[in-house]
């Protein structure tokens, strides 16, 4: 019995030593967390000049509604083996906004002119965001905005590998709520299960000098409000933008807005290779600000289902310029009107830059050239619109021979493309730039297909994949074939003596 008591203590004893209760609510001093738990009772404040680091597989738990906010810096650096959790003892009622319960109080970073918060492979769920006291429309109250993170007049701010899960404000900013910074960077995080009611359901970014968001997956994130009359309201069901943005390599599916799934009112924005599919809401819904210049560049926009007739893009300017997206697929959730892929509400006889793009629509609110109407031929899309469909477990790259393979703008000059793909393969292969979020990597270049070239050499299929038929002049007695592979490498060269000839280059 006795040695039986004594193994049961030491191990309560084990228990307790790695977990820690903070005594104090003020961090004057650097300090740094390295228990397996921290519980958190109270509010707690990171004055300006200390930092706070915490170490990998630490577990944050919060007993309540409390907040960790910082004046200083804070250092959250986990890794792919051993993340960081932020977390609350209970969530039974995070869904319930006239209380408190059922989440912590976020992460709340204020002013600060100089210092760098970072935070990469943490975990953030259940933050809440609430005023239970009054009505969630009120923008000017900070405790509505921010699920788990709320920044406001702090300077710089990176989040990466990480993931935002299940918390929800009342205003803004589901997830993250991000206004007045010098930078913010977002990159390769996943957004999920995040609510608002008005603006932003998996983040909302406002008065950044230097926004990039990168690499981020957003997936069944939600900014939605029933008002009264029937109306219903919000923006930006994964990310809502209202500062000058680089969104770059993204991808949204399945969330709810009504009024886009990516929002953006800004100056100037790029908007690159992001792919945005089977969400509730327009895909995209474009305010750019007067005599302000954003570009919409390699977007794939499909299968969402729009609360109106619009379910690609709307767009209330005509200072954008729009190259190489694939806008497809889109409708609308009633039957009284068609689908429309791409709106002006208020065109007043300008009309945007949109060329040498995929999408069905007469050209009524914009115009450009090579312009295609054809079915873009995905690998394996989802059966139908709208969040009823998985879009993240759908193949949205092309086929070898879709029509939008080397179909993109010819000249890319000015464009500021980024080098890679969304699937991290080079954005230009082949002898033109693909439409869409996706670069087929199979069709190789084409070769000389001019009026005078083609007396003495016809290749087909042209482009070709991994069978090309090659047929010279009748009085060819030798010749040699090259093929260059869209990277400029040689795949094949061959000696020839036949007119016709097959190849299957590796």
């Amino acid at each position: 019995m006795n040695k039986q008591s004594i193994i049961l203590f030491f191990i309560l004893q084990v228990i307790v030593a790695h977990a820690q209760v903070l005594n104090t609510h003020l961090i004057t001093i650097d300090t740094t967390w390295s228990s397996d738990t921290v519980k958190i009772y109270q509010d707690i404040v990171i004055s300006n000049g200390a930092t706070l680091q915490i170490d990998p597989g630490v577990y944050v738990e919060f007993q309540g509604n409390f907040s960790l906010d910082v004046y200083g810096k804070i250092l959250g650096f986990g890794n792919p083996n051993d993340s960081i959790v932020f977390s609350v003892i209970d969530h039974t009622a995070i869904d319930d906004t006239s209380s408190l319960q059922g989440g912590w109080g976020g992460i709340r970073l204020f002013t600060n002119s100089s210092d760098t918060s970072s935070f990469r492979y943490c975990r953030f769920s259940y933050g809440k965001a609430v005023v239970p006291s009054e009505t969630w429309d009120n923008p000017n109250n900070e405790n509505n905005k921010g699920g788990a993170v709320y920044l406001n007049g702090y300077a710089h701010l990176v989040i990466s590998n990480s993931t935002f899960y299940h918390n929800r404000a009342n205003y803004s900013g589901g997830g993250i709520n991000i206004q007045n910074c010098i930078s913010i960077k977002l990159l390769n995080n996943t957004f999920k299960y995040n609510i608002v009611y008005s603006d932003g359901g998996g983040g909302f970014i406002k008065s950044c000098n230097h926004s990039l968001v990168s690499e981020n997956l957003f997936v069944w994130n939600e900014a939605f409000a029933h008002l009264p009359n029937n109306y219903i309201a919000g923006s930006g069901g994964g990310l809502s933008l209202h500062s000058n943005s680089t969104v770059v390599n993204n991808r949204f599916f399945n969330n709810n807005s009504v009024s886009g799934t990516l929002y953006f009112s800004t100056f100037r924005s790029f908007i690159y290779n992001n792919l945005i599919a089977n969400n509730m809401g327009p895909g995209l819904l474009v305010d750019v600000w007067y005599n302000g210049n954003t570009k919409l560049i390699n977007n794939t926009i499909v299968n969402n289902l729009g609360y109106d007739p619009v379910g690609g893009i709307y767009f209330f300017s005509k200072r954008v310029i729009m190259r190489n997206n694939i806008v497809y697929g889109n409708e609308f959730f009633q039957t009284w009107h068609e689908p429309i892929q791409v709106f002006n509400p208020y065109p007043n006889g300008d009309k945007a830059d949109f060329a040498y793009s995929c999408n069905p629509d007469e050209p009524i609110y914009y115009e450009g050239e090579g312009n295609i109407t054809s079915d873009p031929l995905f690998v394996n899309p989802t059966a139908g619109a709208g969040p009823e469909y998985d879009g993240l477990s759908a193949d949205w790259s092309l086929q070898s021979n879709s029509p939008c393979i080397n179909s993109g703008t010819p000249d890319t000059t000015g464009l500021l493309l980024p080098e890679l793909d969304l699937a991290d393969n080079p954005r230009i292969f082949g002898n033109r730039i693909d439409m869409g979020a996706y670069e087929n990597q199979h069709v190789w270049v084409k070769i000389n297909d001019s009026p005078a070239f083609a007396d003495q050499i016809k290749v087909y299929p042209n482009p070709g994949t991994n069978r090309i038929m090659v047929q010279l002049s009748e009085n060819t007695q030798e010749a040699w074939i090259e093929l260059l592979d869209g990277t400029g490498q040689r795949v094949l060269l061959e000696s020839v003596y036949s007119n016709l000839c097959l190849f299957t280059p590796t």
